[in-house]
């Protein structure tokens, strides 16, 4: 007989921890299956190892045991990730997020964004401003929700998890110091704004010379004892590192363990699911994995199944169970381009200490807020980034015409390796039917499953607007008088940002998307599909906090419909 539970999470990372919890405390009982490992505090409190988790991707899915291939166009042979092999890939920016429990938010950045309202009407808004034109030959839509229906429970994600920063727009009213062009908050947040890094004054100052608006950027990291866990003690090893001393906030140190507390989650660490079973009647029945523990296949029922492993695997797990029926599973796929944007300083600007999210950021140009007779469709945020740079990284970043070897790559090092400053932004891809997820034919992992194939490649529009955007950092640059400066391509090479989204897209309409406004998807009733995956656009933002707000709003759909009670909530 097969083991049973009241619940399977396939992915206990962001939406995954806040499934576990919000369904634990409510009483049931809840099994979760962590492909990586469950990390005790002792197992990262020395962690200050840039070999280990930048290079050699500690708890990032490498390409080795986690294959993905990538072409830019149908008519292409697809290769594993590119960008991403070898001894000197790119690091974990350019690969999905880290595994094991706590997903993604173990070592992201933690830049914790809401998202416009405009992000929710995209394709209205565009077609409003510029006219149909401007959306032809894409699948862009409305979101089946408003900024209005997900504001409770973006309020609840800033407080749960814990995040700093300066409210902008508190109930229509504009608030000194933050960001004037947010969309309304009814409470602001519940941290004030982490320390700037040494060269924040400086950008900011240069900003406003030319009349823009910077404000401190939302960060989930204590800048003060947050609910018995330390504040952020400014060591530099924060993006792709785990926190030593649990300021950064994610679910593996706020959900978790208070799912764990009601006795109802377990969690089964080195499981590697592989099918969604169904029944004879089409609903999901429970899952088969490898359990790398006992080396062996192993299955468990459920009655209802949510998978939350990422946007790209949860496609991948939708498309090898045969769960697609209309077609629509990783259509629509969608990532960001940072426009990289780096320069060297007059003085210090020790871009080693402090977390990389402690700078200041304007929105002048962000979404629908760009002149629309710069025909620019979609703006950026421009984001300072003023520390959480370790000296390999600063390697791999360096202009393109210093060696990489020798006494000038050394000389070069030595005057400017803490003089450094970056800009970036985040320009979204607009989802088309020719970019896309599907199974590789070729290409399986070391269990014998067929691997993700991405298509994707950057376009005329992609390219447009990215370099309008680094005009305007180059503006910035002069202001800030960068004694030299170099960028990336607009058209970069990567084409995984860890930010990818849309694969499952929700709406509706169940013949034109694969969930609903829940995570439920519409060929299977008892199975949910959630994270990023679920947007059906993608704006300028980080996706982590919009994707706790969808895993809240998921959680008390499912209580209603089981009748179960409210989880305690620290709001």
């Amino acid at each position: 007989m097969n083991e049973r539970a009241d619940m399977v999470i396939v992915g206990l990372g962001a939406a995954g921890g806040v499934i576990a919890k919000e369904m634990a405390t409510a009483g049931m009982k809840v099994v979760a299956l962590e492909k990586g490992g469950r990390y005790a505090p002792e197992d990262v409190e020395i962690k200050h190892d840039e070999l280990r988790y930048h290079v050699r991707l500690a708890i990032s899915p490498g390409m080795q045991h986690d294959p993905m291939t990538w072409r830019p166009n149908a008519d292409t042979t697809a290769t594993v990730l590119p960008w991403a092999k070898g001894p000197l890939g790119l690091g974990p920016l350019f690969v999905p997020p880290s595994i094991g429990v706590g997903g993604g938010s173990v070592h992201w950045a933690a830049w914790a964004w809401r998202f416009r309202e405009s992000e929710f009407r995209m394709r209205s808004t565009l077609v409003e401003r510029f006219g149909e034109q401007a959306v032809e030959g894409t699948t862009l839509v409305d979101w089946p929700i408003s900024y209005e229906n997900l504001e409770p429970y973006y309020e609840r994600a800033e407080y749960e998890i814990g995040v700093a920063g300066q409210a902008g727009n508190l109930n229509g009213e504009i608030q000194e110091g933050g960001n004037p062009f947010e969309p309304p908050r009814r409470r602001g947040y519940p941290m004030p704004p982490l320390r700037a890094g040494a060269a924040d004054k400086v950008y900011a100052k240069a900003c406003r010379r030319l009349g823009y608006h910077p404000f401190p950027a939302p960060a989930a990291i204590n800048s003060v004892e947050y609910q018995g866990r330390s504040p952020c003690v400014y060591c530099g090893f924060c993006r792709d590192y785990p926190c030593h001393v649990q300021a950064k906030g994610g679910t593996a140190v706020t959900h978790v363990p208070a799912a764990l507390a009601t006795g109802n989650l377990e969690i089964r660490p080195h499981a590697r699911v592989f099918q969604v079973k169904r029944g004879a009647d089409g609903m999901a029945s429970g899952v088969r994995y490898f359990d790398l523990v006992q080396g062996r296949e192993r299955e468990i029922d459920a009655n209802y199944i949510v998978l939350s492993a990422y946007a790209l695997e949860n496609a991948r797990l939708l498309l090898v169970s045969g769960i697609n029926g209309n077609g629509q599973v990783g259509k629509h796929y969608v990532t960001h381009n940072y426009g990289w944007f780096t320069g060297t300083l007059p003085d210090w600007s020790n871009p080693f200490m402090g977390p990389a999210v402690a700078a200041s950021v304007i929105d002048d140009f962000t979404a629908e807020l760009v002149d629309p007779a710069e025909g620019i469709l979609w703006g950026s945020p421009i984001i300072g980034f003023t520390g959480d740079v370790q000296p390999i990284e600063a390697i791999r970043n360096m202009p393109t015409s210093v060696p990489t070897f020798g006494h000038e790559f050394k000389e070069w090092i030595r005057q400017n390796y803490r003089r450094l400053f970056s800009l970036y932004s985040q320009a979204a891809s607009f989802p088309r039917e020719e970019f896309f997820c599907d199974l590789d034919p070729q290409v399986k992992d070391a269990f014998g499953q067929p691997v993700l194939r991405i298509t994707h490649d950057w376009v005329g529009r992609d390219v447009r607007d990215v370099e309008y955007i680094q005009g305007i950092k180059r503006t910035i640059a002069e202001e800030m008088k960068m004694t030299s400066s170099w960028e990336a391509p607009s058209a970069p090479p990567y084409h995984v940002s860890t930010h990818e989204v849309g694969t499952h897209r929700m709406g509706d309409d169940p013949a034109a998307s694969v969930v609903d406004r829940y995570g439920r998807c519409h060929e299977v009733r008892n199975l949910y599909a959630i994270g990023g995956g679920q947007f059906p656009t993608y704006g300028a933002y980080n996706p982590t906090l919009t994707i706790w707000a969808l895993a809240y709003l998921t959680a008390d759909h499912l209580r209603s419909e089981l009748g179960l009670h409210q989880a305690a909530s620290s709001t």
